[in-house]
């Protein structure tokens, strides 16, 4: 099996099976085993063009299933579920731009904008896996940014102070230096060694339930964190690192909030303060990208670089334009 990048930029992967060529091209590069994966199917489906949408999209889910994590493969189903049965039983050859482009205009109508980049987005997967070089464009709803708070400092500070005899301080804690709420709930004591703290997977829900996938978000995700003497004893006398599930941490945390009358946030907005905070520290990008597991640094500092006190931002902003 072979994999090459081709002028147009798309990628071609081949295989000789039995005397005969196979070959599907794909707008992005494979890893080798969906590659594997996508030319078997190749190789062992005959592709019938008059399929409807919902066969040809459950056979997308399938032919991904052992590639994609379990959270992306429920989204997929989610996706399925909630078409409308018409476009459900539409043969996949019958799609061209006016179809799909008259399918997303009545579908924004109640739906989110960003629901509806998701349904194209899968849309077109699934016509790609059965017409490699299918070319629609579709005119999307436009993303309304949403403001979302990131907790300043003090906020965190009260936060810790008020759920330090809780059992969810650690998680919290833990939270703070980065880590995203999968990965602190499949953390165990095993992985902590004298003061590092390995993060190699992460508990993700899946159409069977949470399970433990050992296989991180990115490659960068693979990381070793140095904990604190303090918080090392803790974890060490509790003997374990945290027991519950993903969403019970994020309760806990919107109970502090009102409790103490903080903005609300979710568990993922520490990741963003966790950024900031090391940002406004004198740390170097590279560094908060390697500590935090992040891919790229496109997207710590396009997602996760925000000021942590916007108003005083604001304030010293008006300040510094006195001269006009």
């Amino acid at each position: 099996m072979t994999i090459e990048k081709l002028p147009s930029g798309s990628y071609r992967v081949r295989q000789m099976e039995n005397g005969k060529l196979y070959s599907i091209t794909l707008p992005y590069k494979p890893n080798k085993r969906e590659a594997y994966e996508l030319i078997q199917n190749k190789i062992n489906h005959v592709v019938d063009n008059s399929m409807t949408f919902q066969k040809a999209a459950e056979e997308y889910i399938n032919v991904k299933n052992n590639v994609l994590s379990p959270s992306t493969i429920r989204g997929y189903h989610s996706v399925l579920r909630n078409l409308p049965q018409y476009f459900l039983d539409m043969d996949i050859s019958q799609f061209d731009e006016y179809t799909l482009q008259k399918f997303i205009n009545e579908y924004a109508i109640d739906h989110t904008a960003k629901t509806v980049h998701n349904v194209n987005g899968f849309v077109m997967a699934v016509l790609r896996l059965f017409f490699p070089k299918v070319d629609i464009s579709v005119t999307l709803p436009q993303k309304q940014r949403q403001e979302r708070y990131t907790p300043t400092t003090e906020d965190v500070k009260r936060i810790m102070d008020a759920s330090r005899d809780s059992k969810y301080y650690i998680p919290l804690f833990l939270a703070c230096l980065g880590l995203r709420n999968s990965e602190i709930c499949a953390l165990t004591i095993f992985d902590l060694k004298g003061n590092e703290l390995t993060i190699n997977k992460a508990l993700v829900y899946g159409d069977n339930g949470y399970v433990v996938k050992n296989v991180p978000k990115t490659d960068a995700s693979n990381r070793i964190i140095v904990l604190p003497d303090a918080v090392v004893t803790s974890i060490r006398e509790q003997g374990f690192i945290y027991n519950g599930y993903p969403l019970q941490i994020d309760r806990h945390l919107r109970r502090m909030q009102k409790k103490l009358n903080i903005p609300s946030f979710g568990i993922h907005r520490m990741r963003h303060f966790f950024a900031s905070y090391m940002h406004d520290l004198g740390y170097s990008d590279a560094i908060i990208q390697s500590l935090g597991g992040w891919a790229t640094d496109n997207v710590m500092k396009s997602v996760y670089r925000h000021a942590l006190n916007e108003d005083s931002a604001r304030m010293q902003m008006v300040s510094n334009f006195d001269f006009i």
